[in-house]
């Protein structure tokens, strides 16, 4: 079966070594921990008439630095029962959207939230003091201090969205499922792999996984880094080292997840299929694990055909 990178046989087994640096899991720990301290300040507006057949919430929650990230939050029409709820997140410069897109959700009998991406395109904005500069976009932001890095806080906004939903007496908080593509994909390994109370995970192919080959063989937003590193030769090392703090090959090892629904295009060259495989191979033996392969598929995966298999295996894994 071909392949943009290498042949499927081959990617079915590797499994790189991990990047993760000693203090690690110390790093997380304390990240969630400064974030559990921070009051959520969740908000949820009723929008009356936007879909006639779903209750739609304008929504709102403080991240951990006070940035205001906002989200839809739909629900089916009928709420005395407590329903399994859907944590989506977006891909690479894409927003919240309109409440429609998420309807799919509601159909299938779920709750649904879309949190919007921090800067990004969408209704949130940012915040983020670094101490050097930057290329193009968001990827390279703090890229040489952990602490200083534009994801940290959009991970631990993850998993404040889903606190958020948790408190919401129409959602069953033990049925949890984070879901998304590309970045979307990324934001929900870390997010199934910093909090405890995600139940699945459906990445579709997800970004932010085994840094070092991504950079050398893709094309897209890796690019982003490899122009910084052709500014700052000399910081290269420091780059990765950051790097490996946020490389989802190395967060999945801490999920707690039940299942794991993966998909990949084995044309994909944004998301090359050996860093997808990187990730999806080193899930804990405790999770019961899927992937869709698209055999001559790039980045758009499955497509709508993904989105139907999908659903139903969301039914499956949460009713």
């Amino acid at each position: 079966m071909g392949s943009i990178d290498w042949p499927l046989e081959k990617l079915r087994d590797y499994r790189p070594e991990l990047t993760a640096a000693d203090d690690f899991e110390a790093f997380w720990q304390q990240n969630l921990t400064q974030s559990s301290a921070v009051p959520l300040n969740a908000e949820f507006v009723e929008r009356e008439g936007s879909l006639p057949g779903a209750r739609v919430y304008d929504a709102a929650f403080d991240g951990v630095d006070g940035v205001r990230v906002r989200g839809w939050f739909l629900t089916p029409l009928d709420t005395t029962r407590p329903r399994p709820a859907v944590v989506r997140f977006i891909g690479y410069s894409g927003g919240r959207a309109y409440p429609h897109t998420n309807a799919h959700h509601v159909l299938n009998g779920f709750c649904v939230f879309i949190m919007d991406s921090r800067g990004q395109g969408g209704n949130t904005g940012m915040r983020l003091d670094t101490t050097h500069g930057a290329r193009r976009g968001f990827i390279t932001h703090g890229i040489l201090h952990r602490d200083e890095y534009y994801f940290r806080a959009f991970y631990l906004d993850t998993v404040r969205a889903v606190e958020a939903v948790c408190g919401r007496a129409e959602v069953d908080a033990s049925r949890i499922a984070v879901t998304g593509g590309s970045q979307g994909g990324a934001l929900a390994i870390a997010c199934a792999s910093l909090s405890d109370r995600v139940k699945v995970m459906a990445p579709d192919v997800p970004w932010l996984s085994h840094f070092e080959r991504a950079v050398d063989i893709a094309v897209g937003p890796y690019e982003e880094i490899t122009d910084f590193m052709k500014a700052y030769p000399e910081r290269v090392e420091d780059a990765f080292r950051t790097l490996s703090y946020f490389d989802n090959m190395n967060l999945v090892t801490r999920t707690q997840v039940q299942k794991a629904y993966y998909s990949v295009g084995l044309w994909d060259d944004i998301c090359p299929p050996s860093t997808v495989f990187a990730s999806y191979n080193r899930l804990p033996s405790s999770v019961e694990r899927s992937i869709e392969i698209y055999r001559y598929n790039k980045h758009e995966g499955g497509g709508d055909l993904h989105e139907q298999r999908k659903l139903q295996w969301l039914r499956e894994s949460l009713c």
